[in-house]
């Protein structure tokens, strides 16, 4: 499952560069591993869905998102 969410970001990463946008939809795993489901797009029965992506192309810019500055912890 960590190698599939490594390539999720690899994919997602590469989206954005050639300016297409990504969403990880987590709440279809659990559609997507269900009999049913996998009938209905023709997949493999033996196929697992670990991180469903949808690509498409943004419908304008994307604002920055706000960030906190960075908490430094230290032990000693």
């Amino acid at each position: 499952a960590a190698d599939c969410w490594v390539a999720a970001e690899n994919l997602m990463l590469a989206a954005c560069a050639m300016g297409l946008g990504t969403c990880v939809i987590g709440l279809a795993v659990y559609a997507l591993n269900t009999p049913q489901w996998k009938a209905e797009l023709n997949a493999d029965p033996d196929m697992t869905a670990y991180a469903p992506i949808i690509v498409g192309v943004p419908n304008g810019q994307t604002p920055p998102t706000p960030r906190k500055d960075p908490q430094v912890l230290t032990w000693k």
